[in-house]
This record gives structure tokens, C-alpha cells and sequence, in this order.
């Protein structure tokens, strides 16, 4: 099966704090984004602040309602928000009982789908690979084989519940490193354009990638 992970962190640690904005944005992009989704996918929303009612709640997916897992991770002290997005994602895999040979395409819920390119692609070949990831610096927005898109990428289950998000943590980077760490786990097809808009927490900044 392939699953699409979307991560949430509705009250942030990271970049700037306007709840109001971060709302709106939340509600836009993932509704977006549900509608690329194909029906043979399975969506999944997990958010890091603990169990309650929340606006996330009440999305659709081909007519039934999205799945969302609410972990506690945003109470651990990580120094990177990706760090608390892996631990998000193992927690989702854990509890969903998703399986090892399973693919799982992992969004930032503020980022939106522009279209159904990607997810089409990863439907079509997820047989002859073990991930799909855009090798590519946001900063300098150039291709960089180093580094790549965290926003959005697919994983087979397997190597994400390997992971070691810990030592990541005291990485500089953690776009660097889990490049390397993809790199690593075999047959990663290299993607040209996710057809996603990024919007970065710490400026606002949209990019598209």
C-alpha cells in the first residue's frame, strides 16, 4: 500500500509563531492537497501536541474522513523540527501498523500540492524503488545531490522506521543528512519537480519546487 503522511504542528517551536496565519494555511493546503491524493492512496494526518479536538479534524478524503494521529512529540526538545517530523512519521507507522514493504510519501501540511504529478509517479513505479526524493537546495535553489527537499518525499517503510532521527538531530543540516542517509538505502529515483509550493516557517517565503 502507499500512505500519504501529512505532518502538523499547529502550536510551533519553530520559525515564526502567528497561529491565525498558520491556521488558514493549514486548512488551505492540506484541503489542496487531499484533492491530488488518488483514491487508491491513504491519507494520514498526524500533529505533535497531544489528543483533542482540533481544526484538523474534518477533512475528506474520497468521500471518508482523514485519519489523524495525535502524538505528544512536540513536548521532546529537538534543536530541528524535522527531527520531531521522523519521530512524528514513526509514531504514525507504529500505531497504523503500517508494513515494512508499505511506501510512504511524507508532506509538510503548511506545503501544497499543486498537482497529482508526483503522487502519479510514485503509483506508477514504486515497484522498482525504494524512494523518491528531489535533490535540491531551497536556499540557493539549485540542484544539489547533498541535499534535498524534506517537504516532500517518498520512503519505502522500512528505511524511515530505521532512521536514526536522533543522530540526526545533532546534524547541521538536516536536509544534508537525510540526503546522505537516502543515498544509502538503494534505489532512490531522483525527482525533477514535485509540483509543490513550499511556504518556509521562519520568512513566509513560497517557493515552488
Amino acid at each position: 500500500m502507499i500512505y500519504v503522511i501529512i505532518t502538523a504542528s499547529i502550536h510551533n517551536r519553530f520559525g515564526l509563531v502567528d497561529a491565525d496565519r498558520r491556521r488558514e494555511r493549514y486548512l488551505t493546503a492540506i484541503a489542496d492537497t487531499l484533492r491530488h491524493i488518488p483514491s487508491t492512496m491513504t491519507p494520514i494526518i498526524v500533529e505533535n501536541n497531544g489528543e483533542r479536538a482540533t481544526y484538523l479534524d474534518h477533512f475528506q478524503h474520497n468521500g471518508q474522513p482523514v485519519l489523524i494521529v495525535y502524538t505528544n512529540n512536540n513536548e521532546l526538545r529537538y534543536k530541528n523540527k524535522a527531527t520531531n517530523e521522523i519521530a512524528d512519521i514513526k509514531d504514525v507507522i507504529r500505531r497504523c501498523n503500517i508494513q515494512a514493504n508499505d511506501m510512504i510519501i511524507k508532506i509538510t501540511g503548511r506545503y501544497r500540492m499543486l498537482s497529482s504529478d508526483f503522487f502519479k509517479e510514485v503509483c506508477c513505479e514504486e515497484k522498482c524503488y525504494d524512494g523518491f526524493i528531489k535533490y535540491y537546495n531551497v536556499c540557493t535553489k539549485t540542484y544539489d545531490e547533498n541535499d534535498c527537499v524534506l517537504g516532500c518525499f517518498a520512503m519505502r517503510t522500512l528505511h524511515l522506521h530505521l532512521y536514526p532521527h536522533l543522530l540526526m538531530d545533532g546534524q547541521p543540516s538536516a536536509e544534508k543528512a537525510f540526503a546522505a542517509y537516502a543515498t544509502r538505502c538503494g534505489r532512490m529515483k531522483k525527482i525533477n519537480q514535485l509540483d509543490m509550493e513550499c511556504e518556509f516557517g521562519d520568512t513566509n517565503e513560497r517557493l515552488i519546487v
